[in-house]
């Protein structure tokens, strides 16, 4: 059964800047979102309403047509841009606590199978990125935003975990955004651009390009 993730309606203004002012997004599962904009255009504060560790002055979170979701509601995982795991506990421990199995991570990534009764500080930081982002995609959530997820990694890496992500959206929605454009170009089944606050979306570099995102 396909599922469906509306965000609408959403405004968010510190003070006398208007940060959001009118977003729409629309996400199904077996697809991937792609979200994109300039540093400071407010995407990671969208994602951040979206899960509920933010709040808006409003919005709209829409699963299935039926009811608002509420703040942080397992039908939603978020990677944010911050370290996931606790420092103070180990990465096995991190995985029982959200109920992955350590054995869906290493399949995919074998050199994590040394890591496991590490603490986050002792793993490099694209490897950390890696495990986290893997825990995410194997939540039980039906939906999964996902806050610059190839921070550090090694090109190698993030061809592997695109081709994980490319798997897992079989069964989930995901949203994505990255500095690195062109990954989530070559992943998205749909693609928005956040620019003055407004979510628009487009189909080539070339909107981009009018939209401000990138330059000629």
């Amino acid at each position: 059964m396909n599922h469906t993730l509306k965000i609408d309606g959403v405004y968010l203004e510190y003070g006398l800047s208007k940060i959001l002012t009118s977003v729409y997004v629309k996400c199904e599962t077996g697809n991937i979102v792609g979200l994109l904009g300039r540093n400071g255009s407010g995407k990671s504060s969208l994602l951040k309403i979206v899960f509920g560790s933010l709040l808006a002055q409003s919005k709209s979170v829409i699963l299935d047509e039926n009811s608002q979701l509420p703040p942080f509601s397992t039908q939603i995982s978020y990677l944010p841009q911050s370290e996931l795991i606790p420092s103070f506990i180990t990465i096995d421990k991190a995985l029982q606590l959200f109920k992955i199995d350590k054995q869906e991570i290493i399949d995919v990534f074998p050199d994590a199978k040394d890591l496991m009764a590490l603490r986050p500080s002792q793993l490099s930081g694209g490897m950390l990125r890696i495990i986290e982002t893997m825990l995410i995609l194997n939540t039980s959530a039906k939906f999964c935003l996902l806050d610059e997820p190839f921070t550090g990694i090694m090109p190698v890496h993030v061809d592997t975990l695109k081709e994980y992500m490319q798997f897992k959206k079989k069964s989930k929605g995901i949203i994505l955004t990255d500095h690195l454009y062109r990954h989530v170009l070559s992943l998205s089944d749909t693609l928005y651009v956040l620019a003055n606050g407004k979510t628009y979306i487009v189909n080539d570099e070339q909107q981009l390009i009018s939209r401000g995102y990138i330059k000629e």
